[in-house]
C-alpha cells in the first residue's frame, strides 16, 4: 500500500500532465471505439443486405417505329386514330447468353397458358358478361350493315346466355368502313357479341337500336417455339355465307371448331409457369403476397412438382383452399404479352383460338394440381398493367407444364412483363459492360434492386471513414502512450534509483512506476470507449433517420403505381462489445508499453541512474 501511495503522490505533483494524458487517451480511445464499431456495423449490415435485397433485370424489345392506325366507327361515321408501336421480328432469348454473366435465376421468357374447365367460376356471382354467340341468321331484306340492320335468327350454335328464344336482332358491321352487302333469303354464320345501342352518344331521346357487332374472326396466329408463324388457310372472317355442304368444307369445319372454343372465354384461367417467384414483378415489388399456405420452394422448381398457387379472388369464387386440388387442362400457350394485359375478368384474347389446321387446340397438359398457397394483392396495388397478375391467375413451377411447342397460339415481341433474370447484388455495372460488349440492338435492359446500389455505396463510405478513424486511433494511442510513458516512467530514473537504494524490490519498483499511469490509462481508455459508444449510437440514429430507400427501383427506372418505401434499420447490436474491446485493448497496450519501459529502468544500476543528468 505504501508503494501505491507513493505512486499516487507522484502523480499529484504533476496534475496538468496527468489531466492531459487522460484527455488525449480518451480521444484516442474514442477514435478506436467509433472506428471499430462503424467498421463492424458496416460488415454485418452488408451481410444483412445480401439476404434482404435482390437484383432483378427485365428485358424489353424496343419498337422500331410508331405508326398511326385508323379504326372505322360506324356511329360517328369517321375514323378513330390510335398510335401503335411496331416491333418487327421477336428477338430470341439466346441474345442474353452472355459469357461471364452470373445469373442466379433465368434468364427466362415466360409464356402463359390457358386452362379450360367448365366448372371454373372466373367472376363473382351476379357479374354480367358480354354475351358472345355464334349463330346463323338472314336479313329481312337486302342491306349493307353500315348501321343496325334487322336480321332473323335461324340457328344458334353457341351462346353464353340463353338467347335461344331470340327471333330477331340488329347487326352492325361497326368497324368496317366498307361492309359487304347482305342478301335476303341467304343464311350467314356469324361470330358476334352484344354491343352498345347504336347512336347512344348522339341521341337525346333514347330512341336507338341495341346492336350486335363482330366479336372475332375465324383465324389462327399459331407460331413455333422460335416465333415463326405457322402458315394457315383460315379466312379471318367474322361472318360467312352458309351454302349447301358448307360444313363439309374446310372453312365450314373451322367454324364448327371455333364453336368449341367460345366457352373458353367464360371458363378459363391463365396459368403462368415460373422458375423463381421473385422474377414476377408483382411479388418482387410486394404487390402480391401469400396469405394462406406457402410459396414455391426450390424442390418444387427442380422436381417440377404438380403444385400451384392461386389468387384469393379465384379461390373465393370457387371455394378452394390451400391443400386442395385444382384440375388444370392447358390448351394453349401465348407469348403475346402478359396475363394481366391480355386476360381481364373474362378471357378475351386478340388472337385466334384455332391452330393452323383450323382445329381447336387439344390440351397439352392435364391433371390435378395441389394448391400449396393462396396469394392476394397488397392494398392499393393495381390489378392492371403489364406487371400485374390477372384476377384468376394460377402459378405453377416451370417444369410442371409439359411440352407445349405445338400449342403456341400467339407470339409477340420481348416484353419486360415476361422476360427477366436475377443477378448477384452489386453486379449491375459489371453486367452492363458485358452487355455493351455484345453489341445487341433492339433490347433494353432495366435493373431493379430496391435501392441496394445506393445503400451499399453509403455503407461503403461509412466503412472507409471507419478505417480512417481506426488508423487515427491506433496512431494517436501509440504516440500518446509512448510520450507519456517516457515522461512518467523513463524520466523517473532517479526515483527508481532512490526506491531501490531504500531497499525496495524490483517488483515493488515496477508497481510504484505502473500504478499511477495504469490508473490514468484505465480512466482515459474506458471513458473514451464509453464516449465512442454513445457517439456511435448518435451516428446510427442519424443514419436511420434519413435511411429511407425506394424498394421499387433504382438507377432512374420508371416505377409503377404505388410507393413502397421502407426504413432500413441498421444493426448496431455489437456496439457495446466493440466498446469494451477497444477500451480493454488500449489498456493492455498501455500496460505493455509502460511495463517495457519500467523493466528498462530496472536494468540500469542505481548509481548509473543517480549520476544521469536530467534532460
Amino acid at each position: 500500500m505504501t508503494v501505491i501511495r507513493n505512486s499516487m503522490r507522484q502523480l499529484r505533483r504533476t496534475p496538468l500532465r496527468a489531466c492531459l494524458f487522460i484527455l488525449l487517451l480518451m480521444f484516442a480511445s474514442l477514435l478506436l471505439s467509433l472506428g471499430g464499431s462503424l467498421n463492424l456495423l458496416t460488415d454485418s449490415n452488408i451481410q444483412r443486405l445480401e439476404k434482404v435485397f435482390m437484383t432483378i433485370g427485365t428485358v424489353e424489345q424496343t419498337p422500331f417505329a410508331v405508326v398511326r392506325r385508323q379504326t372505322w366507327d360506324a356511329e360517328v361515321k369517321d375514323y378513330i386514330f390510335r398510335d401503335r408501336k411496331e416491333y418487327g421480328k421477336s428477338i430470341p432469348l439466346s441474345a442474353l447468353d452472355i459469357e461471364g454473366a452470373e445469373y442466379l435465376s433465368g434468364p427466362e421468357r415466360r409464356p402463359y397458358f390457358l386452362s379450360y374447365d367448365p366448372s371454373y367460376k372466373i367472376a363473382q356471382e351476379a357479374t354480367g358478361f358480354t354475351c358472345i354467340t355464334i349463330l346463323e341468321a338472314e336479313p329481312y331484306e337486302d342491306c349493307v350493315p353500315a348501321g343496325p340492320v334487322k336480321m332473323k335468327v335461324n340457328r344458334i350454335l353457341y351462346s353464353y346466355y340463353p338467347i335461344h328464344n331470340m327471333i330477331d336482332f340488329y347487326f352492325c358491321d361497326h368497324n368496317n368502313p366498307e361492309p359487304e352487302m347482305l342478301y335476303a333469303g341467304k343464311s350467314y354464320i356469324m361470330y358476334l357479341m352484344d354491343g352498345l345501342p347504336h347512336g347512344w352518344r348522339r341521341s337525346q331521346s333514347g330512341n336507338y337500336e341495341w346492336e350486335w357487332v363482330p366479336a372475332g374472326t375465324v383465324s389462327s396466329n399459331q407460331a413455333d417455339l422460335t416465333g415463326e408463324a405457322v402458315p394457315n388457310f383460315l379466312s379471318n372472317l367474322y361472318y360467312e355465307e352458309v351454302t349447301d355442304g358448307f360444313y363439309e368444307t374446310e372453312h365450314g369445319k373451322a367454324w364448327l371448331e371455333l364453336v368449341k372454343t367460345v366457352d373458353w372465354h367464360y371458363h378459363s384461367v391463365p396459368v403462368t409457369p415460373v422458375s423463381d417467384l421473385n422474377l414476377l414483378m408483382a411479388f418482387y415489388n410486394g404487390d402480391a403476397y401469400v396469405i394462406e399456405g406457402r410459396a414455391f420452394e426450390q424442390a418444387d422448381y427442380e422436381e417440377g412438382r404438380k403444385v400451384c398457387m392461386i389468387s384469393r379472388y379465384f379461390a373465393r369464387n370457387n371455394g378452394l383452399k390451400a391443400g386442395g386440388r385444382l384440375p388444370l387442362s392447358m390448351v394453349l400457350a401465348s407469348y403475346q404479352g402478359s396475363s394481366a394485359s391480355d386476360v381481364f375478368c373474362m378471357f378475351s384474347p386478340d388472337y385466334g383460338c384455332l391452330n393452323a389446321d383450323g382445329r381447336a387446340y387439344e390440351p397439352f397438359e392435364e391433371g390435378d394440381y395441389t394448391i400449396i398457397g393462396i396469394y392476394d394483392r397488397s392494398p392499393g396495388a393495381s390489378g392492371r398493367g403489364d406487371y400485374a397478375l390477372a384476377d384468376n391467375e394460377v402459378l405453377i413451377p416451370a417444369g410442371a407444364a409439359g411440352s407445349y411447342g405445338q400449342n403456341i397460339a400467339a407470339y409477340g415481341p420481348v416484353k419486360a412483363s415476361n422476360t427477366s433474370f436475377r443477378i448477384p447484388n452489386g453486379t449491375i455495372e459489371k453486367y452492363r459492360k458485358l452487355w455493351e460488349e455484345q453489341g445487341v440492338e433492339g433490347l433494353e435492359i432495366q435493373f431493379y434492386d430496391k435501392g441496394y446500389t445506393q445503400l451499399k455505396e453509403n455503407i461503403n463510405s461509412i466503412r472507409r471513414i471507419s478505417v480512417v478513424l481506426l488508423l487515427a486511433g491506433v496512431i494517436t494511442a501509440l504516440l500518446v502512450l509512448v510520450f507519456f510513458c517516457h515522461l512518467l516512467i523513463t524520466k523517473q530514473g532517479k526515483r527508481t534509483a532512490i526506491e531501490r537504494s531504500l531497499g525496495m524490490s524490483r517488483r515493488q519498483c515496477i508497481v510504484s512506476l505502473l500504478t499511477g499511469i495504469l490508473l490514468l490509462a484505465a480512466a482515459g481508455s474506458f471513458a473514451g470507449s464509453a464516449a465512442g459508444c454513445r457517439l456511435t449510437g448518435e451516428v446510427v440514429g442519424r443514419m436511420e433517420a434519413g435511411g429511407h430507400y425506394d424498394t421499387r427501383y433504382s438507377n432512374g427506372i420508371m416505377g409503377v403505381e404505388g410507393n413502397n418505401e421502407e426504413a432500413i434499420v441498421l444493426d448496431a447490436s455489437a456496439n457495446k462489445a466493440v466498446t469494451a474491446a477497444s477500451g480493454g485493448g488500449l489498456f493492455i497496450m498501455a500496460f505493455l508499453i509502460s511495463f517495457g519501459m519500467a523493466v528498462g529502468n530496472l536494468k540500469k544500476e542505481p548509481l548509473e541512474l543517480l549520476g544521469k543528468r536530467e534532460e
